[in-house]
């Protein structure tokens, strides 16, 4: 039964990690609009679960210099946990972004 669980959270843990990646909300995109996308690492913690902890100040300082065309390809390219893709559209907005209010991309669209 342990063997179960630990592969359960093993699971849980990869497709954390990949969620980031298709979000790539990219902190250090450059002007060629190459994404990074381990950028949002620091916001692991803030997307998992149902009743996340607020984004740290790193993870914030992450979304605020995010490239928002390579964030929406990226999430458009991916299926993944609808609770996690929605936590994710809530950073910009918890992290105090602006300019994605109302941003369509696809069949996601960032609250106002």
């Amino acid at each position: 039964m342990a063997v179960a669980a630990a592969g359960s959270k093993r699971r849980v843990a990869a497709v954390s990690v990949c969620l980031l990646m298709v979000m790539a909300m990219v902190a250090e995109s450059s002007a060629a609009g190459v994404c990074n996308p381990n950028a949002l690492y620091p916001c692991l913690r803030a997307i998992q679960g149902a009743g996340p902890p607020p984004p740290t100040a790193q993870c914030c300082m992450v979304v605020r210099r995010a490239d928002k065309n390579c964030m929406c390809a990226q999430l458009r390219s991916s299926s993944f946990p609808a609770q996690m893709v929605s936590n994710g559209l809530q950073l910009p907005k918890k992290c105090g972004r602006t300019d994605l209010r109302g941003f369509r991309c696809g069949r996601y669209t960032f609250p106002n």
